[in-house]
């Protein structure tokens, strides 16, 4: 049987607080502050800060500013990282449509046995892939839903109300970043390889020689699967915790792609580049070819850093730290700087100063 749950006023709430270990000192504050951010996302999405989720009291009698201060902090901070996941995701989806478009044609007619002038014929896919047929069926019932009504507000919708062909480009858009994904998957290996090139190295960049077969496409894999994690959680409101994170990046691949200072072995192995939020820095910088992005990015990230840092020593002096509060290393700007550097030189060695 579901335990019963209690619905408590504000004053029953700010003296259940005070009954956990939480101090609070202004209670017309408070008031304002529960009414605004909510008990649930104050308190029980804090927990883990002070003592865990199954301990009652939260250790070191933490403030209501303190849990106020670190909710914002993570609403801020996991928003701006919403940003450039959605970046990614951009980049990615426009290099799989220029690929399919290229190689595959622009329209898609009838079944995905028809071979003439079909981006989804299953010919240009890899056969030894049991997903294949399932992923290619997914994508043209994708397709017949943007025909229905319930996609009249979408751009595609009216170009294919027009009885024109919706080429990859444009479709591309209208799917969900998972179906992209899975896309990907079900490519041929020579294709999902030329598409890793880029994302990984950029258009015009120079891949580095005596790299391990498969290299990109293991690689490009786990970072889009995690940036999907990551995108989801943060999409639907929900706090990331990263170790309930699926997906990891793979440390030996990892290693042979970041420049030399960026990444430690034993820094990984102590959970750190792994699929902490570290980790999905790592691969929206690591997937920004465009300087102009790279350093608008960059100085969100940091801006969002200082002003959590001078909020916490104008208001509440003692409280946690912003690192620990977001679970990444003091390091994170350093290193995400010295990645920008290594990439765009000296603009961004100007630009940082």
């Amino acid at each position: 049987m579901n335990r019963h749950k209690t619905f408590r006023t504000y004053a029953e709430q700010i003296e259940f607080m005070r009954s956990r270990g939480i101090r609070v000192e202004d209670e017309k504050e408070a008031v304002e502050a529960l009414s605004t951010f909510s008990y649930y996302s104050l308190v029980n999405l804090n927990k883990h800060l002070y003592g865990g989720p199954d301990t009652r009291d939260f250790l070191g009698h933490p403030s209501l500013l303190d849990l106020q201060l670190a909710h914002m902090l993570n609403m801020n901070f996991y928003h701006l990282l919403l940003k450039g996941i959605l970046y990614i995701e951009a980049s990615f989806k426009s290099k799989l449509a220029y690929l399919v478009s290229r190689e595959f044609g622009t329209e898609s007619h009838g079944s995905i046995e028809q071979s003439q002038n079909n981006f989804l014929y299953e010919g240009h896919y890899d056969a030894f892939n049991p997903a294949t047929r399932g992923t290619l069926r997914g994508l043209k019932n994708k397709l017949k839903a943007l025909q229905a009504d319930i996609s009249r507000h979408s751009y595609s919708h009216r170009f294919l109300s027009g009885n024109r062909q919706l080429p990859p480009w444009m479709f591309v858009h209208d799917i969900e970043f998972g179906l992209a994904i899975q896309w990907y998957h079900i490519l041929r290996e020579e294709d999902r390889e030329a598409i890793g090139s880029k994302m990984i190295w950029g258009e015009e960049g120079r891949i580095p020689s005596g790299l391990p077969g498969g290299l990109t496409d293991r690689f490009l894999s786990a970072a889009l699967d995690l940036l999907r994690e990551y995108r989801n959680t943060i999409a639907h409101g929900e706090r990331v915790f990263p170790d309930e994170m699926t997906v990891q990046l793979p440390l030996d691949d990892l290693l042979l792609i970041l420049p030399d200072g960026i990444l430690r072995p034993d820094e990984y192995r102590n959970g750190t580049g792994r699929k902490d939020a570290f980790a999905c820095l790592l691969a929206v910088v690591l997937f920004i070819h465009d300087p102009v992005l790279m350093l608008s990015f960059l100085t969100e990230t940091r801006s969002q850093l200082d002003f959590a840092y001078q909020i916490r020593q104008t208001m509440a002096p003692e409280s946690l730290d912003s690192y620990r509060i977001l679970g990444i290393p003091d390091f994170t700007v350093d290193r995400l700087i010295r990645l920008s550097h290594h990439r765009f030189g000296d603009l961004s060695r100007a630009y940082f100063g």
